[in-house]
Formats: C-alpha cells, sequence, structure tokens
C-alpha cells in the first residue's frame, strides 16, 4: 500500500509539474489552423494553405522510424511516381513550434509540392520539450536522416542529395542538423547510416540561441535544461553558427520581416562567405511570422526553396532543359532570335539556352516578362550582333507615333533569370540623341563577355528593386550612357567615352541601399575625349561607386557633376551618394573631388560585398565568378 502511495504522490508531483511549466511557458497549440485564426485578424487577405492532391506523388505515412521510452517516433514520406528508376534527391521536414509544440502535418504541404517537383520529402515527428530537453530532438531528427538513407531503395532516394528544411524553431534543428554531421558531440561515430547533408533551407528560423541578437528566455531555458548565464557553453553548442567550417553545406535564409528571427544570420553568411560556400537571403516584405504557412506567402517560399534546392541537389542549371539553334543562313532551328525566342515555353521547368551562329541580326528583340531562365550564347563575341536604329522621336512605322528614350532600344529585356553571354547589341543611331541599345526591365539579370555599344542612352537599368550583373564586358557610349534605377554590379568591364560628357546618370530609389557599383573596371576614351565625368544625377538620391577602378585622363579633376538647373530634383548634391576606392591611373584625383563626393575607407568597403548589394542572389553560381572586394 505504501508503495501504491509513493507512486501516486510521484506521479500527481510529475503531473502538476507538467501542468505548471505549460502555463509558465503559455504553451499553445501551433498548426495551420491556428496560425490562420490568428494571423487573418491582422492580414485579413490570408488563406491557409491545402494539402495537394496530385496523380503525380504517393505517400506513406505514419511511419514508425524511432522508439523511444516514451512515445513511438513517426513520419510522413512523400514521393514522385517513377516507372523509369530514377533516383531523387531527398528533403527532411522539421516543423516549428518553439521546440514545445507544433506537429509534423504542418509540413506535409510543402513536402506535397516538393514531391510534384521531384523530390523524396519526409515530414519527422520528434520529441518536443515538455517529453524530453536538448538534445533529444536534435538525435531523432538525426535518426530520421538514417532512416532515411536506410529506406533509400523503397523510395527511389538519391542518398548523396539530400536536405534539411526547418521553420522556426524547426529551422534551427535543420541547420543544428546541416552543420554537425556524424558529429562527435551527439556520439555518433559508430552509426551504420551518415547524417551528413548536402543543403539546409531555414525558414525564418534563428542561427545561433547565444548570439547577442537572439532572444533568451523561459522557453529556452526550459528546452536546454539551463539559463545562459548559468551555461553559455550549452547554448553554444546548441548553436549552428558555433559548427560553420569548410565542410558546411550550401544555406538559404527565407525570412520574414520580424528581425528577431534573423538572430545570428549574417554572422553564420559571413563565414559562408569566408569560406566560398554558396548562400541566399530573401526577406519577405511585410510577412509576419509563420508565413510559410499562409497564401499569399507560400508561393513564394516555395519559388525561393525550389530554386535553391534546384541549385544545389540537382544542379539543375548546370544543363539547359532545352537546346535551341539560330542561324541566318538556315542550318539553326531558327533564322531569327525572336523566333527562337518566341518558341519558349512559358514557365518552362528550366533554363533554355539559344546558341546563335556568327552573323548580324537586324531586328528588335523582346524577351517578354512571362519568359525566364534563358540564356542567349553567341558563338563570338565580336561576330554575333544584334543591330537596330531606332532613336528618339524617330517615326515608328508599326503605330505612327514616334518612338521615346524607352522604346528605341535593339534588345529589351523584362523576363526575370536572362543571361547573355559572347553577344555584341548594339544601337546604330549616333548623332540623333537619345538612343538605346540594351533595355533591361527584369530581376537578376547577367550579361557576360558581352559588346553594349551606342552613343546617348546606351544601356538603360530599369525597374526599381531590379538586379543586374555584367562580367567582363565592353560598354561605350557619349552621355549618359549607364542610366536607371535598378542596382548594378559591373566587374572586370571596360568603359568607353565616345564624347566629352557624362559616364552614369544613376536615379537610386531613396529607399534602395545600392545603384551603381563597379569593381576593378577599365575607363578609356576615344582620342580626342579629354574632359567626361564619372556620373551626374538623373534622380535625387543616385548611388554610383567606382572600387578598385583604373581611369584614364579623360575624367575631369572634379569627378563628379551635380546635374543643377534641374527644377523638378533641384540641389541633387545633398542627397545623393558618389565615392570611389583606391582609384588609379591619370583621372584619379582624390584630393580634387567635389566636396560632396566621399573617398571611402576600407572598413566602408567591406559591406560591398554581393550578399549586401544584391540581397542574397549571387550570379553565375558556379560558373566563373570575380569576387567582389574583400577586405
Amino acid at each position: 500500500m505504501k508503495n501504491y502511495v509513493l507512486t501516486f504522490i510521484f506521479f500527481l508531483i510529475g503531473f502538476t509539474s507538467v501542468k505548471a511549466q505549460k502555463e509558465k511557458l503559455n504553451l499553445k497549440p501551433y498548426s495551420i489552423e491556428t496560425t490562420y485564426d490568428h494571423l487573418k485578424k491582422y492580414h485579413p487577405f490570408v488563406t491557409p494553405i491545402q494539402e495537394l492532391s496530385s496523380e503525380n506523388i504517393q505517400s506513406k505515412r505514419e511511419v514508425v522510424y524511432k522508439e523511444t521510452s516514451t512515445s513511438a517516433l513517426k513520419l510522413d514520406v512523400f514521393y514522385p511516381k517513377n516507372s523509369t528508376g530514377e533516383k531523387y534527391p531527398g528533403v527532411l521536414l522539421i516543423h516549428g513550434g518553439g521546440w514545445f509544440s507544433g506537429i509534423k502535418e504542418n509540413q506535409a504541404v510543402m513536402a506535397q509540392h516538393l514531391a510534384e517537383a521531384g523530390y523524396v520529402a519526409v515530414t519527422a515527428s520528434y520529441r518536443l520539450g515538455e517529453e524530453a530537453k536538448y538534445p533529444a530532438a536534435i538525435l531523432d531528427l538525426k535518426d530520421a536522416i538514417r532512416w532515411m538513407r536506410e529506406h533509400a531503395a523503397e523510395f527511389n532516394l538519391n542518398t548523396e542529395k539530400l536536405a534539411t528544411l526547418g521553420a522556426s524553431a524547426g529551422a534551427h534543428l535543420a541547420m543544428q542538423l546541416g552543420v554537425t554531421p556524424d558529429s562527435e558531440v551527439y556520439k555518433e561515430e559508430n552509426k551504420n547510416f551518415s547524417t551528413k547533408v548536402q543543403a539546409i533551407v531555414n525558414i525564418d528560423g534563428v542561427a545561433s540561441l547565444a548570439h547577442p541578437e537572439a532572444e533568451k528566455g523561459a522557453l529556452l531555458d526550459a528546452w536546454l535544461g539551463e539559463t545562459f548565464k548559468d551555461d553559455p557553453a550549452l547554448w553554444r553548442e546548441a548553436s549552428p553558427l558555433e559548427y560553420v567550417d569548410t565542410t558546411s553545406p550550401p544555406t538559404i535564409f527565407i525570412n520574414s520581416a520580424q528581425p528577431r528571427f534573423h538572430a545570428g544570420r549574417d554572422s553564420f553568411v559571413a563565414l559562408l562567405d569566408k569560406y566560398g560556400i554558396y548562400n541566399e537571403i530573401h526577406t519577405i516584405p511585410n510577412s509576419p511570422h509563420s508565413f510559410w504557412l499562409l497564401h499569399p506567402w507560400f508561393e513564394e517560399t516555395l519559388k525561393y526553396t525550389l530554386d535553391f534546392l534546384d541549385k544545389t541537389l540537382k544542379d539543375k542549371y548546370a544543363e539547359p532543359y532545352r537546346k535551341i539553334t539560330v542561324a541566318k543562313d538556315g542550318t539553326g532551328d531558327f533564322k531569327s532570335i525572336q523566333e527562337a525566342v518566341n518558341s519558349v515555353r512559358v514557365f518552362g521547368p528550366g533554363e533554355v539556352l539559344i546558341k546563335i551562329s556568327n552573323g548580324v541580326y537586324k531586328e528588335k528583340l523582346v524577351i517578354p516578362a512571362h519568359i525566364s531562365k534563358l540564356t542567349l550564347e553567341g558563338e563570338s563575341r565580336e561576330k554575333t550582333m544584334i543591330l537596330n536604329d531606332d532613336y528618339a522621336s524617330k517615326m515608328n512605322p508599326k503605330t505612327g507615333e514616334e518612338f521615346g528614350t524607352f522604346s528605341s532600344y535593339t534588345v529589351l529585356v523584362r523576363g526575370a533569370d536572362v543571361h547573355f553571354k559572347n553577344l555584341s547589341i548594339k544601337n546604330s543611331s549616333c548623332n540623333q540623341g537619345q538612343a538605346v541599345a540594351l533595355h533591361i526591365e527584369g530581376d537578376r539579370f547577367v550579361a557576360q563577355n558581352c559588346n553594349i555599344l551606342g552613343c546617348q542612352d546606351t544601356l538603360y537599368t530599369a525597374t526599381e528593386g531590379a538586379r543586374e550583373y555584367f562580367q567582363d564586358c565592353y560598354i561605350e557610349g557619349t552621355t549618359d550612357f549607364i542610366f536607371g534605377q535598378a542596382t548594378v554590379i559591373f566587374n572586370s568591364c571596360e568603359i568607353k567615352s565616345l564624347a566629352d560628357s557624362y559616364i552614369t546618370a544613376a536615379a537610386t530609389p531613396r529607399n534602395q541601399d545600392f545603384g551603381y557599383v563597379f569593381y576593378d573596371c577599365k575607363l578609356t576614351a576615344s582620342d580626342d575625349v579629354k574632359k567626361v565625368f564619372l556620373g551626374r544625377p538623373w534622380r535625387s538620391y543616385a548611388k554610383t561607386v567606382f572600387i578598385d577602378t583604373q581611369m584614364q585622363d579623360h575624367i575631369t579633376e572634379e569627378g563628379w557633376h551635380a546635374w543643377p538647373g534641374d527644377d523638378m530634383f533641384p540641389h541633387k548634391e545633398k542627397t545623393t551618394f558618389y565615392a570611389e576606392f583606391n582609384s588609379s591611373g591619370p583621372g584619379a584625383s582624390p584630393e580634387t573631388r567635389v566636396d560632396w563626393s566621399h573617398q571611402l575607407a576600407k572598413r566602408q568597403v567591406e559591406k560591398y560585398t554581393y550578399q549586401n548589394i544584391f540581397r542574397g542572389w549571387i550570379p553565375l553560381m558556379g560558373k566563373q565568378l570575380k569576387k567582389p572586394y574583400k577586405e
């Protein structure tokens, strides 16, 4: 009888302790439904995500992958229907919920979409904080990775191509798994299957529990079993940031607009950059935490996730899914470039490569917004040319109206992820006023080893927020021949002035951190050109920076021009940001530059990295990428 009483007392104490802990931590259910009920009050336009019904995928649910003394841990597998024997990359999806709540079903919709896209997607439960403290969840999920490798044949899983994907607290766990493969910290050295993964997807989770940016509190105290003050070493042990090294996998951060969920991210990325490891950062504007469980944010999250996984696990963009040839003599698939572009499938599954034989193609080429992931590659830079001769005020024979500056282009790019290589693009109308050769509106545009030829307004880098990258290019013109609103990097390019005038005319929006950045470029000029300014502001908040740039003696001592007399935007010198660092050559004259321009210090140049300038986008990933300035 005494033993029964003692047992009951211990049970009562344990029950009371758990109940008290729940009340102290204010634990609540965390699901798609509870998230929707909470956020619809603040965002009435949202709708909850729902499971995908598709004939292309199949599933195996409620599979016990591990039994502990307190529970049987289960997982669900979503995978493509396969009759060919093809092996697919795999993703372990980890739900969030503050380490104390949440269910694997929260990740089912994402898993189904990944399976639809050709991945074996596994959602796994793990021991939450009420059941077991750290490191139980880590150990459970490492066993889930081992289970995936052990059962790979059943699902046609490629065990050499695995990723962890987590959201919120699940993102922290996904990162910890990714940076501690087969770790001695977790005593894994004797296991039969590796826990190594090849990519990490972090959806709004912290990269460190111990970082100064990280919030400490009762939830983590309870999960770790110690406060940060009492045992900082334990908190660091549970922090992914502490383990980043040369072997860490590529990582993507998809963040809300809530800074507290970014803790340690920038330090983590800085280490990845140091070791040359691919990474991306995407912040979804005006989004709350848990955005990934609701429309319209789920779609953007899925796009970023698939683009990243396709690059890192499928190497999807290494080989285009379709190749098209263009030749003027009829030996290719098409005789004109526009015909080839028009044949491209809308929103196709991967990159399309159009290979263009040598020749002068007299065209007014348009790549529309619905065509993306398109590469135009010429046979040779000098002999493959797209040519036109429209200019502002010229009569358009099709409309009976005059062309304007923005419609005078030879080539117009509206689609995203367009890449030009080994091409010349020319507007041959010189001395006629504004005549654009290349007009870019799409995001993530790349020009590599290209000639952009014209006179006034040669290159129009349009669209606020768009990102454009020029590498090993030659760009020539007379007045304002590089102008527009976009964020643009020019890397190892020659910029040639054909007349005494201005090189750049940036129109950087006020809320945009970067405008034009020139790295390791050469500023040259025709023999008769003697007085050229680096730039003048088209709009009040123009931003242009030259870093490690060689300047011939045609560059004026003042360097920059304020564009006075502009009644719409007066006194632009008060709001523009014009700067140089380490300019060289006879045109470099820091002591005589206008007093409202800047000479950057080394510490200031450190922020001019691809990550910062392009907000996480790394152009030419896996190709001939020339690094920006690194101190």
